[in-house]
């Protein structure tokens, strides 16, 4: 079951049509646009669609008797929900999605759902079922990519995640790939990076720099940001990590723009009186943005490069991933920007590691606590460049 077949879905759905693994996918959304348009491109065979609200569980639960895995390509917001629903059907469970309601003005609720899911962590245990959250580009190929670096190093000092989409498009100063609320909410939270065992804060935007991504990218103004994956490393990884750090793509002059609509109060929720209408702010600014939709055949790239220091055989190390898509490639193999394949692509590997019995983990993970190196092996198998990079940064001298 797929919930949610609008963008990333429709990755989903797309990538796992022709898995002869697969006998039968449901899709689940509210919208009749959606659910059409996969009919028309999929047929109907191996493909059975439902208007459901996703918020109406009880329905749900009597479309998943038959299923064996959910996947939740629609809202955060319905985790837990769906979590408990899964639990109660028998069915495994893929996340991807984050949620605008999880970064809220002066702070974020990471630390609470991480403390909710692992309530349920020991039913799932014991049920014998998989629930894996934040299985997309980051958190997802992030959190894989930092798994496989961190096994090869003795000791662990910093991971760095970079986040390098881009839109190269004078006609908009503004381009988001993925959710224009979720964009700009995180954006004005506080930064937040993980050292020596404290979450500390920065104001948001105010830390960036030049970074020189590897071919295609190239050099990229990024900015700390806060991330899931800054709050679930630390916890999940098999080795203790004194730094973690995660820095986002802002193209042109798109983040000096979003601070400055910040600091005039035209990001806040708060609806002010306009010649006697009542309107948010944040509303207008977000509906005279681009959709991800109207972003498909742009030029540019979606990628994500993880580095990991750390100590192995007595010298000091740098071991680097990267990949990326362009979004011209996303759109001739399923229609959409580079963004959202790189979201769906991951999940759908997931469905078919659970469907092939190659992740025998139990329980509610995330992904950096999953064997990294199916993953990778998979990401080849779909012709994404995978880029390994290693350098001794110094040797370690002892005295």
């Amino acid at each position: 079951m797929v919930i949610g077949v609008g963008g990333v879905g429709h990755v989903v759905v797309a990538t796992l049509i022709s898995e002869k693994l697969v006998d039968q996918i449901v899709a689940i959304d509210v919208s009749d646009r959606n659910l059409k348009h996969l009919q028309e491109k999929f047929g109907g065979e191996k493909i059975s669609t439902y208007r459901v609200d996703s918020r109406n569980f009880d329905q749900l639960s009597r479309l998943m008797k038959e299923v064996d895995i959910v996947v939740n390509a629609a809202h955060y917001s319905l985790n837990l929900g769906l979590i408990d629903t899964c639990l109660k059907n028998g069915c495994n469970y893929i996340s991807l999605t984050g949620g605008e309601e999880l970064w809220i003005e002066g702070g974020s609720r990471f630390k609470e759902m991480i403390e909710a899911h692992l309530k349920r962590d020991s039913e799932w245990r014991e049920s014998r079922l998989t629930g894996i959250l934040g299985l997309g580009e980051d958190p997802g190929l992030s959190n894989i990519f930092t798994r496989y670096l961190v096994e090869k190093l003795d000791e662990v000092d910093e991971v760095i995640i970079r986040d390098a989409d881009t839109v190269e498009d004078s006609r908009f100063i503004i381009a988001p790939l993925w959710s224009r609320e979720e964009l700009l909410m995180s954006s004005i939270a506080p930064a937040v990076y993980y050292e020596d065992g404290v979450f500390k804060k920065a104001e948001p935007l105010s830390i960036c720099e030049e970074y020189v991504f590897p071919s295609p990218i190239g050099p990229k103004k990024i900015y700390l940001k806060e991330h899931p994956e800054v709050w679930t490393l630390p916890v999940f990884l098999p080795k203790k990590v004194r730094k973690i750090s995660f820095w986002y793509n802002y193209d042109g002059i798109s983040a000096e723009v979003i601070k400055a609509l910040w600091k005039m109060n035209l990001l806040s929720r708060e609806k002010i009186n306009v010649k006697g209408v009542q309107v948010s702010p944040f509303d207008v600014v977000v509906e005279v943005l681009p959709q991800p939709l109207d972003l498909v055949e742009v030029p540019g790239y979606a990628g994500i490069e993880v580095e990991v220091k750390g100590i192995k055989d007595n010298s000091l190390i740098s071991g680097k991933i990267f990949t990326y898509v362009s979004h011209r490639e996303a759109y001739n193999r399923c229609g959409l920007n580079g963004t959202s394949y790189l979201v769906g692509l991951p999940a759908a590997i997931g469905v078919t590691l659970l469907l092939k019995r190659e992740l025998k983990d139990v329980g509610l993970l995330f992904p950096e606590q999953l064997n990294p190196h199916p993953f990778i092996r998979e990401l080849l198998k779909h012709n994404l460049p995978v880029i390994f990079e290693e350098r001794r940064i110094t040797e370690i001298k002892e005295f």
